[in-house]
């Protein structure tokens, strides 16, 4: 069925498409989710701009399209009119968004759980974050990977995985949206204003303090916002490709390098110096970063 004919591909799987035909301005998409799970049939009506798809009874695989196809709405078009994807977590402090910036294993998603936990902050997002051109931010919809001992044992079916980074074993348990809504008692988290941005990084030398915060200026912040960007194989996952939900399309989703220059400026930035990563699920933050970032009360105990 894929013979023989070009097939759209997305890193770290996802959907296959292939475009089976056209006629009368109508385009029919074949797709699997999997390698071996059932084919579905798309069919695209640009001028009616409405999808029909056709999927397999089974729930699983369902499910896994209709989530996929709603992030394709949504997403395509967010990122079409202004809206940037960012590498971070975040969570609503007093109705405005605290970002955490951090590169992979750096500590966003753990910040952010605390946050809700000890702050009393609202979740946003675990991993992914949308800003707007008029600088409100949403979460978008993630994997939650969180440290064993923040979640505790009250969990049942969840993913345990073990792993090692620079030299230390990590534990963490894996939740889906759902499950990790359910655990915060979250039914929903709509859009705010962007509040304060905080960058995480490791302390340059051992021996000093467990945490320590500094004032960000805006050179680093734009270094760090670029980095945050550099998302081409999550865009590329909800950008509308082929055009299957009748919108317009995302032509580059990696373009528009320019732009990105003050997008998270003229709000507190700080960057949160830690000591011993290994132990920031238990270490105080808060009150380093509260003489910073006026938005953090300090909580720790």
């Amino acid at each position: 069925m894929f013979e023989d004919r070009p097939v759209l591909v997305f890193p770290h799987g996802g959907p296959r498409l292939a475009v089976a035909g056209v006629a009368d301005r109508m385009v029919r998409v074949l797709g699997r989710y999997r390698p071996d799970s059932a084919v579905v049939s798309i069919d695209v009506d640009p001028a009616r701009r409405m999808t029909r798809v056709v999927v397999p009874r089974d729930a699983g695989v369902c499910q896994r399209w209709v989530d996929w196809l709603a992030r394709v709405f949504f997403g395509s078009r967010m990122l079409t009119v202004g809206w940037r994807m960012l590498h971070a977590s975040a969570v609503a402090v007093d109705g405005a968004a605290v970002l955490f910036l951090a590169g992979q294993c750096g500590g966003k998603s753990t910040l952010a759980h605390r946050a809700c936990m000890e702050l009393g902050a609202g979740f946003l997002a675990d991993d992914l974050v949308l800003v707007g051109p008029d600088r409100r931010v949403v979460g978008w919809p993630t994997r939650i990977a969180l440290p064993a001992e923040l979640v505790g044992t009250t969990l049942t079916g969840d993913a345990d995985h073990h792993s090692v980074v620079a030299g230390v074993p990590r534990r963490r348990v894996v939740l889906n949206p759902l499950e990790h809504r359910v655990m915060l008692k979250v039914t929903h988290s709509p859009p705010v204003p962007l509040g304060a941005v905080v960058r995480v990084q490791p302390a340059p030398r051992d021996g000093h303090r467990p945490t320590w915060a500094t004032g960000l200026d805006e050179a680093a912040l734009d270094r760090a916002v670029s980095r945050a960007a550099a998302v081409p194989a999550q865009q590329l996952h909800v950008s509308d490709v082929l055009g299957l939900m009748g919108g317009p399309r995302l032509a580059d989703p990696g373009g528009e390098e320019s732009d990105l220059s003050g997008l998270l400026g003229g709000v507190p930035a700080a960057t949160l110096w830690v000591g011993d990563m290994a132990s920031l699920s238990r270490i105080a933050v808060w009150e380093a970063l509260s003489s910073v970032v006026p938005q953090i009360v300090g909580a720790d105990t």
